[in-house]
């Protein structure tokens, strides 16, 4: 790898880091209103997209994220009564998850918590440049997930 190629990619490095953290503040304030977290959100998220549900094993491994951690935020999500679990009919050592309406629409508050800090985030970028952005980041997103570990730490 070039010397070049090396800078750029740690100032692409440095400047997400910094965007990630802002953006997490300013999401986890915008959220304080409701009882979810952003991990709550993202893993409320994932369960929207997986309506048949998900196991542990495999909403941690979507998360890139040990068992023990979704087990704690599964305990959480579960007190405020958003999701249900139950064994695996075909596997009874399996349990599956998956989101109740109440957590469809908690996930909707939320979302609507954060609309206005995404806005102000946002506001800079036009339509297109924001399309740009948000195919960028998907194929980053994608890249980063076929070089995963295999199993979460």
């Amino acid at each position: 790898m070039d010397f070049e190629r090396a800078e750029l990619q740690g100032r692409a490095l440095r400047d997400l880091l910094i965007v990630n953290q802002l953006v997490t503040t300013r999401l986890t304030r915008a959220l304080q209103p409701t009882p979810l977290s952003l991990t709550s959100v993202s893993l409320l998220s994932f369960l929207r997209r997986a309506p048949q549900g998900a196991s542990v094993s495999q909403i941690a491994e979507a998360m890139e994220v040990n068992q023990p951690a979704v087990s704690k935020t599964l305990k959480a999500l579960d007190e405020v009564g958003v999701l249900t679990t139950e064994r695996d009919p075909d596997d009874a050592r399996r349990l599956v998850v998956r989101m109740t309406d109440a957590g469809h629409a908690l996930l909707r508050e939320a979302e609507m918590a954060m609309h206005p800090a995404a806005s102000a985030i946002f506001r800079d970028l036009d339509s297109r440049s924001l399309d740009q952005l948000v195919h960028d980041l998907e194929a980053l997103a994608a890249t980063i997930s076929a070089t995963a570990p295999a199993a979460a730490e």
